[in-house]
């Protein structure tokens, strides 16, 4: 009977222990009170926009070095928790947080890659945020991030919470994409300057404090394929006005001479320029071939910016738009997709597929898909694109199946809108 006993016992641990392990995360199961604060167990499901394109400077899109929730009850700090090992361990899935019950409202704020060590305990929430800034965003190596959930009306163990939380860059980004057919003897690029931007920030969207102007960002280009190379710098949000004027110097070498070009935020098929660098945007100006001399680097200060001779056209990303890193241009429509070079994957049952997405301001004509060699299938289809206005315009995902009795080798199609013609390469895995 005592054996009966004990295997009882055992298996009433087991099951006790087994409900607090769920999803691989570590969890921080909800205490029925005795000598301990009872606690509620909130679930938080965090998301960062990808940003997949290769750093040009020491500073990483979407890596969590820190990571922080900020309890407030009642619009008070009542708590700091450090989640940073819960979330390396749990790889990014479901968290699980213990907190005090309380009959008050809570909201949880979520802080990555920010010291929050400077906030009190009793500080009020608009205050508290408030001191969450940073004074030189040409030095981070992780870009500070922020999001928060919804309020709960209180906390109690008896009841679930499950909320979803995106945290959102506190950076914005400038980007040149140079992709052309031109020969290095024709032209090289060899880099970009970005003058007069914002050196601080606020962490949570708070507007734009005093601004402290950095003179210049500086950044070498990387080479995403053989075709496309860019150069792209982060900046805190900044005002592009009259005696802040941001300017984009473009330095290449023109058939064996060094010179600049300069670019400024005009925006598309219009003189204005845009008026503030609002966080977690990209800003990209897409170069094709250049067959003109620049000018010095002084002398490129002074005078008409080279977007009307470029035919440079800056495109507003937003942090869903994201993944579109390479994108060609005609005098009227952009278009944009995640790479022109694809690679195949095979999986465990034998087929073969691609994913390409893809993005186009003509909304009144759409993407067409053109060109593709038999064997070769698109789901959902081979156009897309459509929207009533630029505003509604959305990255479409395009899945690229392969029939390996028909395709044995690499392959080219055609991605095509207005005068634009782009050709989509596919590896081909055997």
């Amino acid at each position: 009977m005592k054996r009966i006993h004990n295997i009882l016992y055992n298996l009433l641990l087991i099951a006790g222990l087994s409900s607090c392990v769920t999803d691989n995360a570590l969890d921080d199961c909800p205490n029925q009170g005795g000598n301990e604060t009872a606690t509620a167990q909130v679930v938080l499901s965090l998301s960062i926009p990808d940003g997949q394109l290769p750093p040009t400077r020491v500073v990483s899109e979407s890596e969590v070095n820190s990571l922080w929730v900020l309890e407030f009850e009642n619009d008070i700090l009542k708590e700091k928790i450090d989640i940073t090992a819960k979330y390396n361990n749990a790889n990014g899935k479901r968290l699980y947080i213990a907190i005090e019950e309380t009959e008050h409202p809570v909201i949880l704020s979520i802080v990555a890659n920010q010291n929050v060590s400077s906030l009190d305990i009793g500080t009020e929430k608009e205050v508290a945020l408030q001191k969450l800034t940073f004074d030189n965003a040409q030095t981070l190596k992780y870009v500070p991030m922020y999001g928060e959930t919804v309020e709960f009306e209180n906390i109690n163990r008896d009841n679930s919470y499950d909320t979803s939380v995106e945290l959102v860059r506190a950076l914005t980004k400038i980007e040149i994409q140079y992709s052309s057919t031109q020969t290095e003897e024709e032209f090289t690029f060899l880099g970009i300057k970005v003058l007069n931007t914002n050196a601080k920030g606020y962490v949570k969207s708070l507007g734009i404090p005093t601004q402290t102007s950095v003179k210049s960002v500086a950044a070498d280009p990387v080479s995403i394929n053989s075709k496309l190379k860019t150069a792209s710098v982060y900046i805190a949000e900044t005002n592009n006005n009259e005696s802040n004027k941001i300017q984009i110097l473009v330095h290449g070498r023109y058939k064996g001479t060094d010179c600049w070009y300069r670019l400024d935020m005009i925006k598309e098929n219009e003189k204005d320029e845009i008026t503030i660098l609002k966080r977690n945007y990209k800003y990209v100006f897409a170069l094709q071939n250049v067959n003109f001399l620049g000018r010095t680097e002084s002398d490129v200060m002074e005078g008409d910016p080279d977007n009307k001779a470029f035919d440079a056209r800056l495109m507003t990303l937003n942090a869903e738009e994201a993944d579109i890193l390479d994108i060609t241009t005609d005098d009227e429509y952009f278009l944009g997709v995640n790479s022109s070079t694809l690679q195949s994957t095979v999986n465990d049952g034998g087929l073969c597929f691609a994913k390409l997405k893809i993005l186009t301001n003509n909304v009144f004509q759409g993407w067409a898909i053109v060109d593709a060699p038999e064997g070769v299938t698109f789901n959902p289809g081979t156009t897309g694109g459509l929207a009533n206005s630029d505003e509604q315009r959305k990255v479409e995902t395009v899945w690229i199946y392969i029939d390996k009795t028909k395709v044995t080798k690499d392959f080219d199609f055609y991605v095509t809108t207005g005068k634009i013609r782009k050709v989509i390469t596919v590896s081909f895995s055997k």
